[in-house]
């Protein structure tokens, strides 16, 4: 599963530098990248398991369709502590141990389309809502469809580099098992 993970990563990675150079120069003009990391809180969950913050990481590639409209592809991770309550074993026959507390790293994986509309004339607020598939691991694998909006900041630091701040919600149709939602707080940079 871990060969396969990695393929997907290698395969995006090779999908954002081919359109880096394959593009032609105007729509090279118009597109961007952003790189980010930051914290994420994860929505509670009914079996007594208890989720902590995480850290994820984002990639993204976009390009701007108008003045103030924005189309972005983003590939994210992240990762998130669990805390379930377990019954711990009996050092002898015929007694119940004490319960305890079992600790795991989970994650979800994601790769979303987004649309972002600029919420003032200089594109620095922007709201970002859109769709794409998540890949949960908790105790099982699961393959989800979701749905997501927030609100970001992108302060200009140079002629194209801009320092973002964003918060999005996730949300996760159909979970059975971990989350059905997750909200990262990620900072960045926009190039």
């Amino acid at each position: 599963m871990d060969l396969l993970r990695s393929r997907w990563s290698t395969m995006w990675a090779a999908v954002g530098l081919g359109c880096l150079f394959v593009c032609p120069a105007p729509a090279r003009a118009q597109m961007f990248v952003e790189l980010g990391a930051g914290l994420n809180f994860v929505s509670p969950v009914p079996s007594g398991a208890i989720y902590g913050s995480g850290s994820n990481l984002q990639a993204s590639i976009g390009w701007k369709v108008e003045p103030k409209i924005r189309l972005r592809v983003d590939v994210l991770t992240s990762q998130f502590d669990v805390k379930a309550m377990v019954n711990t074993p009996c050092p002898s026959f015929g007694c119940s141990g004490p319960p305890g507390f079992s600790f795991q790293s989970e994650s979800v994986n994601g790769v979303t389309a987004n649309i972002l509309a600029d919420v003032d004339a200089r594109g620095i607020l922007y709201l970002i809502g859109g769709a794409g598939l998540y890949d949960v691991h908790t105790q099982s694998t699961e393959r989800l469809i979701g749905v997501s909006a927030g609100a970001g900041i992108a302060v200009p630091m140079g002629s194209r580099l801009r320092g973002v701040v964003e918060a999005r919600w996730h949300g996760l149709l159909g979970a059975t098992s971990g989350p059905t939602w997750l909200v990262p707080i990620t900072v960045g940079l926009r190039y």
